[in-house]
């Protein structure tokens, strides 16, 4: 299995990478075909340039309704500009409603990376999704298409022939030659069929899609708009700058590629920075540092012995519900950490997931490798056509490799010479020089960049400043590949540019923030539990239930006392009075039952924000707290106290015989509660 994708939908894939492993192996080339049909390009049945209204194409979001959240409809363009009276295409866009009553007239139009990524899928999610700020931070419309050639456009140059092979060998285990092979037979298939389809593939470039975005702005009638690009969407970015920058107000560069850099020579060199960093990020953290002392040689240590032994992981499809027993190597493993470096969210977890593997424990890898294997959303068609004409006039001797980890330059090699396999089959038309010089402009540019990005490091946000004279640079000490969506702080500082592009956002937020909260004993209180709620899986929610189930029975004295002393009153019973150790007896259960409640309160209210927040976390356990903490510990130490007074209650003859049976009952319950935590794992 070989993987190459990033673990949150907007951000871009580094593709191919080859892998001497079988299911991983050929994922970079074969990742995330969509099983859609491709017809050949439409004729201009009506006028190029004009946006139609139709329903939407795409699965709606939870909660959307549209027509009220949404408008949708396609924008028929020439496939080539050049060429106005040619063979045209179908753009899918989705309008996203501003919610505020003072909508501003000029909308944030958003260009997705990859190249290859699908805008509409990716953005959707991220906008409709629990916890998300920027729909309700913008009092601006945000304009989502499909770049031509990605999911909902027409027509869409997916690969069907390579997820077809990722289905047939995810199980097998291949050597790296058999894997490379089958992959570029795979490759060649798919190009033969959308040549044989009338698919003018020199015309899916950066040049044509910029002219895609500029038409775009004229169809929808906006005299100026906001341009966000992450990844690929900021090198496209860059060429409406160039090309078209009468329609631009203001420019958001996110995960910065430079017209002027090769990033796939570079990306090895990426790559081991973005590695030195985590590392680094690890000793300079006392609870990371003291937890794991060792970790770079814990992966190198890890990568050689699953190259020796590989081990098989189970990972479930969840759209066809099939569960592959997919082969692990020690490569693949790599690839995999290089894959969650892309995710903020997930950045904290990667030293535990080393740790894990040193000890062959991937259920929480296992949980994240669908993510990555089975995303079906990706256009590898359009990710050829693009490189190709624009990055592949290179040669693996070209890139830096000496002085990186051994595995990164294995890796870069091997990516690099399977791209000029693959440009060498896709056959497009190059791309003019002038594609590869920097951007001169006066446009207002915010330029984002993460400390932990993988693959466009934050000196390519340098690089491409260096000619925008109205540039703002910054760079977020907790990010991966993409800021925006990840951190509240970029969020505020993209809501503050479009609001006066003429001035830099205020920066305090960068500066306050800190590095990832590493997860280790000092922040996590590891316990399955969370794991179990996280995968919906029962037979883990075992302890949970047997907790809830003890902690309902104590909680049973808040009703059965007060109905007790109100039976009294009524009927004109009359009870001795309570000495002061029955009194602090009932109190000890009454504290009891709230210590439980509270504990499951903060558990589902952690569970919730961890979901909603995409927090590796959750696999783990439960963010470490000194409440959470007392209320844990105090759990056995009232258990204990209680069961003292149910002795006390027998000796002394509190209450009747059946309150005694009843106060006994509540301190088997007590128990019950403290085992069920042990049973958790909460006091490892």
């Amino acid at each position: 299995m070989r993987v190459r994708r990033s673990l949150t939908p907007n951000k871009e894939r580094y593709l191919n990478t080859t892998r001497p492993h079988p299911a991983i192996l050929l994922i970079i080339f074969i990742l995330a075909s969509m099983a859609a049909s491709i017809g050949p390009p439409a004729r201009a049945a009506t006028a190029t340039g004009v946006f139609q209204p139709d329903a939407c194409m795409f699965e709606l979001p939870a909660g959307a309704v549209e027509g009220r959240d949404l408008e949708c409809g396609w924008l028929r363009v020439p496939e080539r500009h050049a060429q106005p009276e040619g063979p045209a295409i179908r753009l899918a866009v989705a309008i996203v409603r501003s919610r505020a009553s003072d909508r501003k007239p000029d909308p944030l139009v958003m260009l997705q990376g990859g190249p290859g990524g699908s805008t509409i899928d990716a953005y959707t999610k991220i906008l409709f999704g629990s916890g998300s700020r920027l729909r309700d931070m913008l009092d601006r419309d945000i304009v989502l298409f499909d770049q031509r050639g990605t999911l909902y456009s027409e027509p869409s140059l997916v690969c069907q022939e390579q997820w077809e092979l990722v289905e047939r060998t995810i199980e097998q285990q291949l050597t790296y030659e058999e894997a490379d092979r089958l992959s570029l037979e795979a490759a060649t298939a798919c190009r033969r069929r959308l040549a044989a389809e009338g698919i003018d593939l020199s015309a899916f470039n950066s040049i044509e899609n910029a002219a895609d975005v500029a038409a775009l702005a004229r169809a929808l009638g906006y005299e100026k708009i906001n341009l966000y690009g992450v990844s690929y969407g900021t090198l496209l970015a860059q060429h409406v700058m160039r090309d078209h920058p009468e329609i631009l107000r203001s420019v958001v560069l996110d995960a910065v590629v430079p017209t002027s850099v090769n990033y796939l020579i570079e990306a090895p060199r990426a790559k081991d920075r973005a590695f030195t960093e985590l590392f680094n990020a690890c000793a300079a953290d006392a609870g990371c540092r003291a937890a794991y002392p060792n970790l770079e040689q814990s992966l190198i240590t890890t990568i050689e012995r699953l190259n020796r032994e590989p081990v098989r992981v189970p990972i479930t499809d969840e759209k066809t519900g099939r569960t592959y027993n997919a082969v692990l190597d020690g490569d693949s493993f790599a690839s995999v950490i290089f894959q969650i470096m892309y995710s903020a969210s997930f950045i904290p977890a990667i030293p535990r997931i080393i740790d894990d593997a040193t000890r062959n424990d991937f259920r929480v890898l296992g949980r994240v490798l669908p993510i990555i294997v089975f995303d079906r959303s990706f256009s590898l068609g359009m990710h050829y056509a693009v490189i190709c004409a624009e990055d592949a006039d290179f040669s693996p001797q070209d890139a830096p490799l000496k002085g990186l980890r051994p595995f990164v330059a294995l890796d870069g090699q091997r990516s690099l010479e399977g791209y000029l396999e693959r440009c060498n089959v896709w056959q497009v038309d190059q791309l003019e020089p002038v594609v590869d010089e920097p951007v001169s402009s006066d446009i207002p540019t915010l330029v984002l960049s993460g400390r932990f990005d993988p693959i466009t490091p934050p000196e390519f946000g340098d690089v491409v400043a260096r000619t925008l004279s109205r540039a703002y640079v910054y760079t977020f000490p907790n990010t991966g590949h993409a800021a925006v969506g990840a951190s509240e702080c970029a969020d505020t500082m993209l809501k503050a540019f479009l609001d006066n592009p003429l001035q830099p956002p205020d920066p305090s937020c960068v500066a306050e923030s800190a590095g990832p909260r590493f997860i280790s004993p000092e922040t996590v209180i590891f316990t399955p539990i969370t794991f179990a709620l996280a995968t919906l899986d029962a037979a883990g929610l075992a302890p949970l239930g047997a907790f809830v189930g003890a902690l309902l029975l104590l909680l049973s004295a808040w009703i059965i006392w007060p109905l007790a002393w109100l039976f009294r009153l009524i009927t004109g019973g009359q009870a001795p009075p309570p000495s002061v150790g029955a009194t602090i007896a009932r109190w000890l259960v009454v504290l009891a039952g709230a210590t439980g409640a509270a504990f499951v309160g903060i558990t589902l209210a952690n569970i919730v924000q961890m979901a909603a927040a995409n927090d590796a976390m959750i696999f783990y356990g439960l963010p470490r707290s000194a409440t959470l903490v007392a209320l844990i510990w105090g759990m056995p130490m009232l258990a204990l106290a209680i069961v003292v007074c149910a002795a006390l209650s027998w000796a002394r003859g509190w209450w009747s015989g059946i309150g005694r049976v009843y106060y006994a009952l509540l301190a088997l319950c007590a128990i019950g509660c403290a085992a069920a935590l042990a049973w958790m794992g909460i006091y490892n």
